[in-house]
């Protein structure tokens, strides 16, 4: 597990600056009102970032993720922002749920990433909808990776305390894989981490674009 999940209090300040949530909903509210969604799986949904807003929006939103961390936060903080999502620890490379849902959702190139074995993931997602249900999946367009194989990002932001905390990150690029190499420093505390994610592309070309929906 990826210490950045073992730090749920500092998760959501240090990706802010890498995401823009509200987009993100606003995208999927258009996708559901379109397929009639009503209720909704968040796969790997961490902090509830996505499920917690789109529980206040009306939809029925159960989150599965395997960091009893990120669970305990999104559970704390559904609580305070009076949501009635829903949040249950388990392992979505081998979980079931005994109610179908409408939609889907695995976010931010989540289905890529180990330990996720994405083969396995699908799979157990489809189990769980609907007959003519959806599964939305954000993945990250990999045309862009730099003819070095590498890139490095540096970043600085301030947490909610005041506290400092710096991210530096060194991707490095195979054929089929992103590994990435980061060091987050907060306060006067040094955290290393690896991350290691398969680069997800069609079957038939190009790479897999935002907004990805497979319907059953």
């Amino acid at each position: 597990m990826q210490i950045l999940y073992k730090l749920p209090e500092h998760y959501k300040t240090i990706i802010n600056h890498l995401v823009d949530t509200n987009l993100e909903i606003n995208l999927l509210d258009g996708i559901f009102k379109k397929h009639d969604v009503k209720k909704i799986l968040d796969v790997a949904c961490g902090i509830g970032r996505h499920a917690i807003p789109l529980s206040k929006m009306g939809y029925e939103v159960v989150g599965i993720d395997f960091s009893p961390f990120q669970i305990k936060k999104a559970e704390d903080d559904a609580k305070k922002e009076s949501s009635n999502a829903q949040f249950v620890l388990q392992n979505a490379n081998n979980f079931s749920y005994p109610e179908k849902f409408d939609a889907a959702i695995c976010m931010w190139t989540t289905l890529g990433e180990e330990p996720l074995q994405y083969w396995k993931v699908i799979k157990n997602i489809f189990q769980s909808l609907r007959k003519g249900g959806i599964f939305v999946i954000d993945n990250k367009s990999w045309e862009h990776i730099p003819e070095s194989k590498e890139k490095f990002i540096e970043n600085e932001t301030l947490g909610d305390n005041g506290e400092k905390i710096k991210t530096k990150i060194h991707d490095r690029f195979t054929e089929h894989f992103r590994i990435r190499d980061v060091i987050h420093k907060i306060g006067e505390k040094e955290y290393q981490d690896l991350c290691v994610t398969h680069i997800l592309r069609e079957r038939l070309g190009g790479p897999i674009t935002k907004s990805w929906i497979l319907e059953i």
